[in-house]
């Protein structure tokens, strides 16, 4: 049952950064973005107010509720989301962050080149940063593996969530994604996890799961008389 009874501002992330290797190219993910636009629209549509902080070449959604702001690398994003106004009462953090960034050549590199070697740098995590920014947000992350079973996906879930303090994960793998697209919420606190299939079902799932702990810290605030 959903307790909230009022508009929430929701800060949502979504798509994959693209990292320059020169002045042409580029390295990233296979993230496309319909997951993030799909939680806009559920956000939206049960009358919160939404950023989505969006990928340049994802596919944005449509409506006088939802503000879009785009960026293409990570650190973009990470100077997109600290600028951002007023604070959030909810955070589902989407977007395909990259862990490695190369160190970019200056111009093009030139074709023809037996061999091109690339280094690559760790990026600074985003989810970290947005907690300690926004302490009393709710947090909701996404992990996404490949070919590794449930209880392995599901303990790599609650590392993610125990190292961001985060309130919820959505877990999936790569290859249930698409048209099934099939996934598991997961709090880290109990360490239960529900299955969910389908972007729009999850979408919604989530922005209730995240309008439920923002109603539940508000009451446990005023009960505390802080």
């Amino acid at each position: 049952m959903t307790l909230v009874a009022r508009s929430l501002r929701f800060w949502i992330t979504g798509g994959g950064t693209r990292e320059p290797l020169d002045a042409v190219r580029w390295i990233g993910n296979i993230s496309t973005g319909r997951m993030a636009a799909q939680l806009a629209r559920a956000a939206a549509a049960r009358g919160h107010r939404v950023t989505l902080f969006l990928a340049e070449h994802a596919t944005a959604p449509r409506s006088s509720r939802i503000r879009i702001v785009r960026f293409v690398t990570t650190a973009e994003l990470a100077a997109a989301l600290n600028r951002a106004r007023p604070a959030p009462d909810a955070i589902v953090h989407a977007a395909a962050v990259s862990d490695y960034a190369p160190i970019p050549r200056q111009g093009k590199q030139r074709s023809g080149a037996a061999r091109w070697r690339v280094d690559l740098k760790p990026v600074k995590k985003i989810a970290p940063v947005l907690r300690r920014r926004h302490p009393r947000a709710v947090l909701c992350l996404f992990k996404l593996e490949s070919r590794i079973g449930l209880a392995e996906l599901l303990a790599r879930a609650v590392g993610a969530a125990c190292g961001a303090n985060a309130d919820w994960v959505f877990a999936n793998l790569l290859e249930h994604v698409g048209r099934e697209h099939r996934g598991w919420l997961v709090d880290p606190v109990d360490r239960t996890a529900s299955a969910i299939v389908g972007r729009s079902a999850a979408a919604r799932r989530i922005v209730r799961a995240c309008e439920d702990r923002v109603a539940m810290r508000t009451v446990a605030h005023r009960r505390s008389g802080r």
